[in-house]
């Protein structure tokens, strides 16, 4: 396939990758027996928090002795193993997702939950697997330009929820009397109705706004405090910053709640949960410096990162980021510098994936998304362009105070890293960080 797109116009690739992957899907599932009939398998999708959630709902199902695993951005866990996802890609092709559902299988897993992407979903690559449950976190515009457009974006989506099956043999949700296939929907987000409208026996709805919809048949109301949330009397300590994190475990359990798992068992252990791979990580240090990695790859998860830390006690905010190369998202170039702009205090341009992109003209991009703020709106007082990462890592890591937070966006969990000319290095954020900390450590 990597051959024939040099010489096939993007507008046909377009065309013909549902067809290839969703061919390829289906002929995986048959050749790896099929393992999601034998198995209940939830499905995670919206813009944020997808990793986050399946993490979440996968400690909570296996603390409760459902044995599963999950397939994620972040990794992999076959119930007994987990590996770093060194792929590069979130939802995996058929032949491998359907590889890492039989490993699951042979292990004596259960049960499975399964970040879908837009991308994957619009690819196909889910063909072949037979979802008992799809949870909603939200949607906002992201990759639109990929998709052409946001009724587009969100159709991809809807291909999870069009997917769901009822299997009869299996006992989902039975400990509460559900039926077979279940939806988890975020009513606070405005595209709920849209989810809730697909097929299935049971519809469940979360809110932290006092949210209902007559469409669920069960709404889990719960109120937000400032270390979790409460729900129906059992408290939940969510030590994971940022309030859409509370969002996550809310979804969550409402998910494991479903599966029967008792609420007060999944508040034991999302308070138990002090951090996830990549997702507003926080990096020990001796300098007094809250320092966290954050994926942070689209506008609203971008937006959601610099406001968590904006929540903390801080003496300046310290941003170090870039913008994913490639046509399809420039126009998130401009909104991340317009974000940066009104949220930190320092602001460090460097680079993201850069691919076959100009990394100067993302740099300008960016830089002119910084210029659009002005005013009492412009918070930003400091701008460097370091467009080698590691070199801006450690310049960040250089200016920065006591008492100041450090923000990198962008790569986070992800193991390896795209320079110009698209020559793929390994990276991993998180490491580097703590390399350029010795660095600065060893020379004072």
């Amino acid at each position: 396939m990597e051959f024939f797109k040099k010489f096939i116009p993007e507008a046909v690739l377009r065309a013909i990758r549902p067809v290839y992957h969703g061919l390829l899907a289906i002929l995986a599932s048959w050749y790896f027996g099929n393992p999601s009939s034998r198995m209940t398998v939830i499905g995670v999708t919206g813009t944020a928090g997808k990793s986050t959630t399946t993490i979440m709902l996968w400690k909570i199902l296996n603390e409760a002795g459902k044995k599963c695993g999950y397939i994620t951005t972040i990794g992999f866990s076959d119930g007994k193993t987990e590996y770093i996802n060194k792929h590069g890609v979130s939802m995996p092709g058929g032949p491998l997702l359907q590889k890492q559902l039989q490993q699951m299988l042979k292990t004596g897993c259960q049960y499975a939950v399964v970040e879908c992407t837009s991308e994957g979903l619009a690819q196909n690559r889910h063909l072949g697997l037979e979802f008992d449950a799809a949870v909603f976190t939200n949607l906002s515009e992201a990759h639109v330009e990929t998709h052409g457009g946001f009724e587009n974006y969100r159709e991809a989506k809807g291909k999870l929820f069009r997917a769901l099956r009822a299997k009869p043999a299996l006992p989902v949700g039975r400990s509460l009397g559900l039926g077979r296939t279940f939806i988890v929907a975020n009513l606070d987000d405005g595209n709920a109705e849209y989810f809730l409208g697909f097929d299935a026996q049971n519809k469940i709805g979360i809110s932290f706004e006092g949210k209902t919809n007559s469409l669920c048949q069960k709404i889990y109301q719960a109120q937000q405090k400032d270390d979790g949330f409460e729900l129906e009397g059992v408290k939940f300590q969510v030590k994971l910053v940022g309030e859409f994190n509370h969002y996550n475990a809310l979804s969550a359990t409402a998910a494991a709640n479903a599966l029967g798992v008792p609420l007060s068992d999944c508040a034991k252990v999302l308070s138990e949960l002090t951090k996830i791979r990549g997702r507003m990580e926080r990096v020990e240090n001796t300098r007094d410096l809250s320092i966290f990695v954050d994926f942070g790859c689209e506008p609203a998860t971008f937006n959601a990162a610099l406001l968590a830390v904006s929540k903390l006690p801080h003496k300046r905010i310290v941003h170090m980021f870039g913008s994913t190369g490639g046509s399809r998202d420039v126009r998130k170039r401009f909104l991340f510098g317009e974000i940066s702009a009104r949220l930190a205090d320092v602001i460090v341009i460097t680079n993201d994936d850069v691919y076959g992109s100009d990394e100067e003209q993302i740099a300008r991009d960016i830089k002119e998304g910084l210029d659009r703020v002005k005013g009492p709106e412009r918070k930003v007082r400091e701008i460097y362009k370091v467009l080698d990462r590691r070199a801006a890592i450690h310049r960040a890591l250089e200016i920065a105070q006591a008492g100041d937070i450090i923000l990198f966006t962008g790569k986070s969990s992800e193991q390896f890293l795209v320079l110009p000319g698209n020559k793929r290095i390994e990276w991993d954020e998180v490491s580097v960080v703590r390399e350029e900390l010795g660095k600065l450590t060893s020379n004072k």
